[in-house]
């Protein structure tokens, strides 16, 4: 599903995927899932990839201002196919994004089509694993990521617009934060 993302800076970059090589060495996850590059996402919806939310996109890019997340620790969305992810701090700046992005999109007539990503139940993360767990024990993979130090800084200076693929993300329009 498409949607409007911030891509991690090139040292949270690079800590993810050290993460992602040590899980396949040590678990077997795969690496690559859907959406299966290091970044936070702030909306969801079949409609991001249309001209007119990308417009929406760049606008409220335009007029946000960079700013700082942080994580701590790691998570699990439950179900029939957990996902395990670095927890970030749903701090001041990122919910305000996040609602803003909702109404604007949702005023310009292309609503959220999935409902954990609405200003009440979105969560912000680092997906670590999704999909990509067939074969491993997802309570063992979690109990090592408890282990690892996951406190960093984000810095978030852009966001863009991607839509998944069976392995990773194909961008398709990044906007920088620009706070005018």
């Amino acid at each position: 599903m498409p949607g409007v993302i911030a891509l991690l800076d090139s040292t949270s970059t690079a800590r993810v995927e050290s993460l992602w090589d040590e899980m396949e060495r040590r678990f077997g996850v795969a690496k690559g899932f859907p959406g299966g590059v290091p970044h936070v996402t702030f909306h969801l919806s079949t409609y991001d990839v249309e001209p007119g939310a990308t417009a929406v996109v760049g606008r409220v890019a335009a007029e946000t201002a960079p700013f700082a997340l942080y994580s701590s620790g790691a998570g699990v969305f439950g179900g029939p196919s957990p996902i395990l992810f670095a927890n970030v701090a749903r701090a001041p700046a990122a919910a305000s994004l996040a609602a803003r992005l909702d109404a604007e999109l949702m005023a310009a007539g292309y609503p959220s089509t999935d409902t954990y990503y609405t200003p009440e139940r979105w969560i912000p993360h680092i997906t670590l694993a999704q999909q990509n767990l067939a074969g491993a024990d997802p309570g063992a993979v979690l109990a090592w990521l408890a282990g690892q130090p996951l406190a960093w800084e984000l810095a978030i200076t852009s966001l863009s617009i991607a839509r998944e693929t069976p392995t990773s993300a194909e961008i398709l329009a990044t906007f920088p934060l620009g706070g005018r």
